[in-house]
């Protein structure tokens, strides 16, 4: 079977029960993903990656030389099914061009007639999901999981971290007892800043909890060193990142690549949603999956820092009460 996932980095993980469920009923997987997503699963998750380069942003498509290779590859493979888990036009007529005779993705309905129309005719078997994150009902990884229906003998996609941290980790990481606070220019223009970031880790160490700030922008995170007076660690590659979020106690991030990590590695998790028309929709369907976890719609943001402090308290008690 080839998985095709050509997103970012949260979208590829909102696969992992699917690809969990798959290779428990024995099936040898392979998996189109793209040179920002690849290594954020295990190396032993896929029998087969076929790795490509994406046009950036806001064109789309592959690269000629990429594409090329990667479908080369594919049909040498001779998949006899093909999970095509995109919104990519790119991702529906690589399946096709691979020769793959089943072919399993998604249409809008009327949502977008247009699209559907384009791509019906490459699938086999066709799932109608919104276009609009507005009328989504369900998460993430259910609507992914829903492609292999019929194809594994599970009703529900797992929630077990014990069944998807291998899926993610090459090795357990080292245990820092940290909380992460994962960096993120993301929501600047909502003011969730250098500033506040810097906050957050302040009132949190307040709170007697060690923090540790990660970042691919060394800038940034330099910034917030000094603005926080508490530790940064870069990280170069997402082998190193995984491995630092994976050793930390919780994870601190905005609705990011890092709180699916979390939510596939088990880890608590306080996840930031800037506010708007459509959050109440996008905190169902991109909160964590299988951990512990509270959501926070950041309508203000001096109030950040106890609240994500409280969040936090109450993920730790709850824990506490379990054990």
């Amino acid at each position: 079977m080839l998985l095709v996932r050509l997103d970012g980095i949260g979208d590829a993980l909102a696969c992992a029960p699917l690809i969990e469920a798959l290779t428990d009923a024995g099936h040898e997987l392979g998996a189109v993903l793209s040179l920002r997503n690849r290594d954020v699963f295990a190396a032993r998750t896929f029998a087969h990656v076929h790795a490509v380069e994406r046009i950036p942003w806001p064109r789309h498509g592959m690269t000629r030389a990429s594409h090329d290779r990667a479908l080369g590859e594919a049909r040498r493979a001779h998949y006899d099914v093909a999970l095509i888990a995109s919104e990519e036009p790119d991702a529906y007529t690589f399946a096709r061009d691979a020769r793959i005779k089943r072919r399993i993705g998604f249409v809008n309905g009327w949502e977008k007639p247009f699209k559907t129309l384009s791509i019906r005719p490459m699938l086999t078997h066709a799932l109608v999901r919104p276009a609009s994150a507005a009328l989504a009902v369900e998460h993430e990884v259910e609507t992914l999981f829903r492609l292999g229906r019929g194809l594994h003998g599970e009703g529900a996609p797992t929630r077990d971290p014990e069944r998807l941290r291998p899926l993610i980790l090459d090795a357990e990481p080292q245990h820092h007892n940290r909380v992460a606070i994962q960096l993120n220019a993301k929501y600047i223009a909502q003011g969730i800043d250098i500033a506040a970031f810097a906050a957050i880790a302040r009132e949190l160490e307040r709170h007697g909890l060690l923090t540790l700030g990660t970042s691919d922008d060394d800038e940034f995170g330099t910034a917030f060193a000094a603005r926080s007076g508490t530790a940064f660690a870069p990280t170069a590659t997402l082998l190193e990142w995984k491995a630092l979020l994976g050793g930390a106690r919780a994870i601190v991030t905005l609705d990011s690549g890092a709180a699916h990590v979390a939510g596939m590695l088990g880890i608590p998790s306080v996840v930031l949603f800037a506010p708007g028309a459509s959050v109440e929709s996008d905190m169902m369907r991109w909160r964590p999956w299988a951990a512990p976890s509270r959501t926070i719609v950041v309508d203000d943001v001096a109030q950040l820092p106890e609240r994500v402090a409280a969040a936090l308290a109450e993920l730790f008690d709850g824990a506490k009460a379990s054990a």
